[in-house]
């Protein structure tokens, strides 16, 4: 029998069967699923795998939901309560997931109906699954293996006075800058995004522009843009001299990436500049 493994996905073997649910005999013990947990239908003798956490008396419950995270992983998830031991989160099962007071900001205490980003731990003494917000004891500060320009997977994790922090590779740290965000962001999804510098604090800054000039990418914006020149009477009020908030406000990306586009484009002999704008030729 394999060891049981509370706050994550354990498969387990019906032993008896109640009117009242299911029970597992482990090596540590029965494992009880009440009727209201289980999504099928099970006989004795069949292995199913359950999530298992703890109750209030810190028996083991199985159930076959899918929580929003596992001990291991971090997650976004709403705060649907707070009392003087902490917050309880909506953690997607009929189980809170609870964040002690110790384990929040002390100067940004959880509140009802905010959403936080918390990594999911267990406590070896108890038994017991709880969150805390504290992400830092979690990550890692070695960034040796990490290099400039380099692709990565960022986790929007919170917002910040800068922009938005981020888990790297679900691992380290990283600052994603206000000035390098080019469409809108939603905590807890992960976009793909590039290293634009390595900090000596072992934290890393963060773009969501693909570093450099790549031909492809270049070519494929090109294309997009000429469409909306067409579709506007082969003008736009935007050219090399635009304000770089005002282009990133319509076409979502930096100055410098638009005046590459530009480039590309004159180059190729479809725009011309004038004093207002870029408008194509012989349209």
């Amino acid at each position: 029998m394999n060891k049981i493994l509370v706050g994550s996905y354990n498969d387990l073997e019906v032993s008896r069967i109640t009117d009242f649910g299911y029970f597992f005999s482990t090596e540590e013990g029965d494992v009880f699923m009440p009727i209201r947990l289980a999504n099928e239908e099970l006989k004795v003798g069949e292995t199913t795998t359950v999530f298992i956490y703890t109750d209030n008396e810190r028996r083991w419950v199985a159930t076959h939901e899918k929580p929003k995270g596992i001990v291991g992983e971090f997650t976004t998830l709403e705060c649907k309560d707070t009392n003087k031991n902490g917050a309880f989160l909506d953690w997607g099962i009929s189980k809170d997931l609870f964040v002690p007071f110790s384990e929040q900001s002390a100067t940004h205490p959880m509140r009802k109906k905010r959403t936080y980003t918390v990594y999911v731990d267990l406590d070896r003494k108890t038994g017991r699954v709880f969150a805390t917000s504290k992400l830092h004891k979690h990550l890692n500060t070695n960034t040796s293996d990490f290099s400039t320009n380099q692709e990565v997977f960022m986790y929007i994790a919170q917002e910040v006075e800068l922009g938005y922090e981020c888990i790297v590779n679900r691992k380290w740290l990283g600052l994603l800058y206000k000035n390098q965000i080019y469409s809108p962001l939603k905590l807890g999804k992960v976009v793909k995004g590039y290293i634009s510098n390595i900090r000596p604090d072992g934290k890393l800054d963060l773009t969501t522009a693909r570093p450099g000039y790549h031909e492809e990418s270049i070519e494929k914006t090109a294309k997009t843009l000429l469409l909306k020149m067409k579709k506007t009477g082969g003008f736009i009020p935007f050219n090399d001299k635009s304000h770089p908030a005002e282009i990133k406000k319509e076409y979502k990306m930096s100055k410098k990436q638009f005046k590459q586009i530009l480039g590309y484009l004159y180059k190729m002999g479809v725009v011309k500049f004038t004093a207002e704008g870029t408008e194509l030729v012989d349209f």
